[in-house]
Formats: structure tokens, sequence, C-alpha cells
């Protein structure tokens, strides 16, 4: 039997679906279509990637655009190359300095100092928003974005969706991955802290204790062997990538299609499809190195679809990063507020590490962005099993209702 209120809830959303639907607009079964299309392996540099292109291309035609822009640029392995090998010397490392403070202090200071240099080294080379690419010209691929435009003539403001099209498998689920960041992201700063502190302590105060030297040295080992794990997450071309992403690019192009129709006055939009975000995020890298002297910061908001079509819960992610980097308390504000109005379930969202999205290279220089997920189906994504199974309507329709509340009150806000 189902609730007063849980009726209710279904109720409003009915209505709400019902209201958008007889106004020319929003279909649901075109992004389900679209979504259905796409879910096939198009890891970059398959056969895939090319169909999927072609597909993406065809469907902005069929929603009345006739220029769509195909953005191309280079990109590679590199970053999953580094990732996969990076954390043994890290691990090593770590267990350096836990076996170097069972004979001198200064010995561990030292190595603690050369491991925050390296570290800091890493983290700015992580952090770049420039697309490294190899010497050897035959392990890098020429790929392309996708996006078109629709301006107004009152336009005062600029919204860019934005969704990626590759897919890629991993050996390991991200849910797998992330857990493994984690533990040995944070394993190594808190462990490198204890060691500074002990070390310093030691100077001033002699003292021995075998047993807590013992504890410490096996607990890096374990941190040390669980970052060790993430060398054997291979990247491959096995995942349909459904819910992950061609949900989201289909969500793109429907909105696409409505907004063309049901124009903001005081809105211009680019409707954007990147590739490589599977990789290095590089589409997202590409266009806004190479555009983002033509659009104002405070007038341009990036809204970033990834993982989009889940049933149970929209996760809408904020803040990312160590340290924490806070996004957009505009779109954060809107977004929320939109949920709590439409009886949408949502949650904040803070993503320390181990997973990304095209939102973050935008955040970097300085632009408002959200990202818009869903639950549930992170553990089966980058899997065989990231297939229509995990993208429901409801989740499609969700994602819909809040785009269009946020847009309809960022219109207002500039009346």
């Amino acid at each position: 039997m189902i609730s007063d209120s849980k009726k209710d809830t279904n109720n409003i959303k009915f209505e709400m679906n019902y209201k958008i639907s007889s106004q020319m607009s929003i279909n649901v079964e075109n992004v389900y279509r679209i979504a259905e299309r796409l879910a096939f392996p198009r890891l970059i540099s398959s056969e895939g990637e090319k169909k999927a292109i072609e597909i993406i291309i065809d469907e902005f035609k069929k929603v009345g655009y006739t220029s769509i822009y195909q953005d191309k640029f280079k990109t590679c392995f590199y970053n999953w190359i580094i990732l996969r090998y990076v954390f043994l010397p890290i691990g090593f490392f770590l267990i350096l300095i836990a076996t170097s403070f069972y004979f001198n202090p200064f010995i561990t200071l030292g190595l603690l100092f050369l491991n925050f240099f390296i570290a800091k080294k890493a983290l700015g080379l992580a952090a770049s928003n420039k697309i490294h690419l190899l010497k050897n010209e035959k392990k890098n691929y020429e790929t392309k974005n996708i996006y078109v435009n629709l301006k107004n003539n009152n336009s005062k403001i600029k919204i860019i969706f934005i969704a990626h099209w590759d897919s890629k498998s991993q050996t390991f689920s991200p849910s797998v991955r992330i857990l493994i960041f984690m533990v040995f992201v944070f394993g190594n700063i808190i462990f490198n802290l204890i060691y500074l502190i002990l070390s310093i302590i030691q100077i001033f105060i002699d003292f021995e204790i075998l047993l807590l030297n013992h504890i410490l040295l096996i607990i890096c080992i374990v941190i040390a062997v669980i970052g060790g794990l993430n060398y054997f997450n291979k990247t491959d071309n096995n995942s349909p990538g459904a819910f992950d992403n061609s949900a989201a690019v289909g969500t793109i192009i429907e909105l696409a299609r409505y907004f063309k129709i049901n124009s903001p006055n005081n809105i211009d939009f680019i409707f954007l499809c990147t590739s490589s975000e599977e990789l290095n995020l590089g589409g997202a890298k590409h266009f806004i190195q190479k555009y983002k002297n033509d659009f104002d910061k405070e007038t341009t908001y990036f809204i970033n679809f990834d993982l989009i079509g889940g049933s149970e819960l929209i996760r809408l992610v904020t803040s990312y990063g160590i340290p924490r980097k806070e996004v957009s308390k505009k779109l954060k504000d809107l977004f929320l507020n939109s949920a709590k109005e439409l009886n949408i379930k949502i949650k904040d969202i803070y993503l320390p590490t181990g997973a990304w999205a095209d939102y973050m290279p935008i955040v970097q220089e300085g632009f408002k962005a959200a990202w818009i997920g869903s639950q549930p189906g992170l553990k089966y994504v980058h899997t065989k099993k990231d297939n229509m199974d995990l993208v429901s309507k409801e989740g499609i329709t969700n994602a819909l209702l809040l785009s269009l509340s946020v847009i309809e009150k960022l219109n207002n806000d500039y009346l």
C-alpha cells in the first residue's frame, strides 16, 4: 500500500510531467531512445568512437540544428598510464619513511620533506588544465567535441550544458577505485603527519618504542599494498556506457530541442558533448582553454551531466578535491531549491578524490559550475553491466525537470 505522502509526491510529479508534456515540450522517450542508440562501447580510438560521433551529429540534426560544430583536438592514455604506475613508488616511499624511523629522526625528516616536494609536483601535474600528450605521436589520438549554439536577441547570461559521450571499461568499478584512492591518499597524508610529529619529538626527547614502530610500519605496508592494487586497474572497451554517459548525452540533446522551441529571452545556450572525459577530461580541458576568453565569468554557468538516469537520488556535486574546492553557491542553491519545490530527492556531495568529471577543469578556470549525477549504479559503471537496466525514465524526468526549473529561475533573475 502506498502512503498518502507518497501518493502526494507522485501526484505532484505526474502533474508537473503532464504540464511540461502539454506545452510542446520535454520528451523523455526521446532521451531514452538516444541513450539506447548510444549504449555500446565507445572508447577513444575505437570503431565505437566513430559511430558515436555520427549518431550525435545525426541527433542534433533531427532536433533542428544545421550548424553543428566539430571541434578537433588530440588526446592519449597518458593520465591512466601515470595513475596505474604512480602509486607504486609513492607506496614504496611511505614504507621507506616508516623504516627510516627505526634509525634516525633526521633521516625521516629529510625523506618527509623530499616526499612533500615530490607530492607537490605530482599534484600540480594532476591538477593541470593542459592535455599531456606522449612524444610518440602514434600513441596520441585525434578526437572531437560536438556542440551547437542557441542565441537570443536579449541575451544577458550564457548556460553551457555538458555531457561526455565517450566510454571505457576498467578492471575495478568506480566505487572500488574511489575506496583505493581514499585509503591510499588519506593514509599517506595521515602517516606522513604522524612521522613528522614523532620525528620532531624524538629530536628533543630520546625515546624508542619498538612495538609502536612495528605497528606503524605494518599499517604503512598495508596502505602501500592497497595503493598498489591500482596498477591492475586497466582500461579497456567493454562497457556499453548507458548510465555513464549515453543517458546524459540524450538529456543534452533533448534540452537543445526543447529550448530551440521554448527559448528564454535572456539566455544564450551551448549544448556541448565532450570527448576524452574518461581518459583525462580532455574535451572539457580543450574547450575551456580555447574559449575561456569568450565567456564572462560573472554571467556564464556550466551544468555538467554525468551518471544521469538513476531513479533513487539526484547527486549534486558542488565541492571536490584535497584541499576542498567549492564551486558555485548560486547553482547549488538553485538546484537544491528546485528539487525541494519539485519533491525530487537530492543530496549535496563532496568528492575528495578517486573520481573526476568535466566540470572540474571549468571550475579551475574560475567559472561557475555544478555536476548533476544520480544513484544507483556506481558499482556497475565501467563494467559490462553498465547497460540500459541502470537508466530509468523517472531518473531522466527528474534531471529534465530540475534543469527547466533552474533555467527558469536564472532567466527571471536577469529580467
